[in-house]
């Protein structure tokens, strides 16, 4: 059975048996791989936007002997979306994942999107919250030194708080404190000739501090 890493493992937290999935920049094909092998969905396709990234895909699924579907594809525009109910998009920016997610018209009949971005988590989540999905759980993981956030976002009117759309669920000590550490030593690297910049994140760094307290 195919191993996969910490990060690849938090995705799969959020897949139900029922999912139909198209894999958004699938690099090697591991996590589909993964799910196929553990009957933890009814379809998967595989995609990318790059062609060796796909023939490394499609080398490891045939060594596998495995029936997946594999499609080239800059985002989700050659996907036929009439078959897939969830999309997961990982391994990119918020604002590659937006340009993807652009088009409302090919989200119709998307229920879920499980999103891992690299950055800018609050734009992400404001926006899919305007595109009408609620972030309704989210994990941070731990892997070879590096936290990676995994949205689960849900077709809903349901909008999330303003505490959530910035800092999502904050239940992870762990990464609570990463937070706090991150935050602090940006304002400390900032030089005291600006000070408008220093007290804005003396701020930043107060009022998250406040809200995790509020949310033990």
């Amino acid at each position: 059975m195919t191993r996969i890493s910490k990060r690849l493992k938090a995705i799969t937290l959020y897949i139900s048996s029922d999912d139909c999935v198209a894999d958004v920049g699938c690099d090697h094909g591991l996590l589909s791989i993964y799910l196929v092998e553990n009957k933890l969905v009814k379809k998967v396709i595989a995609s990318d936007i790059n062609q060796n990234a796909l023939n490394s895909a499609i080398a490891n699924i045939k060594k596998r002997n495995l029936n997946i579907e594999t499609i080239l594809s800059d985002g989700i525009e050659n996907i036929p979306l009439k078959e897939i109910n969830t999309l997961i998009i990982s391994g990119m920016g918020t604002s590659t994942i937006l340009h993807i997610l652009n088009d409302n018209k090919k989200l119709k009949k998307i229920d879920k999107l499980i999103i891992q971005s690299n950055n800018d988590y609050y734009l992400l989540r404001s926006s899919l919250n305007e595109k009408g999905y609620y972030l309704e759980e989210e994990n941070y993981t731990l892997d070879k030194n590096k936290w990676y956030v995994t949205s689960k976002f849900i077709k809903s009117n349901k909008r999330n708080s303003v505490q959530e759309l910035k800092y999502g669920f904050l239940n992870n000590n762990n990464y609570n404190n990463y937070l706090i550490k991150k935050t602090e030593n940006i304002f400390r690297r900032i030089p005291f000739t600006s000070l408008k910049a220093k007290w804005n994140y003396l701020m930043k760094i107060r009022e998250l501090k406040k809200a995790i307290y509020k949310n033990k």
